[in-house]
């Protein structure tokens, strides 16, 4: 009789282990996400030859270093903090040099989307949506229409306007 009180009590607590809050539809695991992404794909709507190689790519981590310290870092009290590397094209001179600037927010979690928002220096709040894959550790931000550094017929840098695709891959 014990054994049977025992067994049942045994699958019962199993059971209702088996019914955890992995339905909940915030999904706010910010454990399994707090840590840092790099930056591993740039990927442009058009391929360019920004660093005049004489191959064009997508990727414009294949164009240029600027990009290659870019990074998002969450902390698990849902703050972060973005290292946005960059091409700054001065369109006066036609010069292009590599920039920074780093960002610091919040962020929130919902199913297989990290929402982050700060703050510009204009007081303008800016949202940016990653979406989860490959088990939490890529990220993926995509904009539909923004600018990405290009050069023209003559070699001078300019904003070319189009799609960005950033893919951040968790250390």
């Amino acid at each position: 009789m014990k054994k049977g009180k025992f067994l049942a009590m045994a699958i019962l607590s199993i059971s209702l282990g088996a019914c955890s809050s992995d339905d909940d539809s915030n999904n706010n695991n910010s454990g399994a996400i707090a840590g840092t992404y790099d930056l591993t794909e740039f990927n442009t709507g058009a391929a360019t030859d920004f660093n005049e190689d004489g191959t064009e790519s997508t990727n414009q981590m294949d164009e240029s270093n600027c990009y290659d310290d870019r990074k998002i870092s969450f902390n698990s009290d849902n703050t972060f903090t973005y290292e946005i590397d960059y091409i700054l094209i001065d369109t006066n001179t036609g010069v292009a040099v590599c920039a920074q600037n780093d960002v610091t927010g919040t962020w929130t979690a919902s199913n297989n989307t990290i929402t982050v928002t700060y703050e510009q220096e204009d007081g303008t709040d800016v949202t940016l949506n990653f979406a989860r894959s490959n088990n939490g550790n890529t990220l993926t931000q995509t904009t539909v229409l923004t600018t990405y550094p290009d050069r023209d017929g003559d070699g001078v840098p300019f904003n070319r306007a189009g799609s960005v695709e950033l893919v951040f891959d968790k250390r």
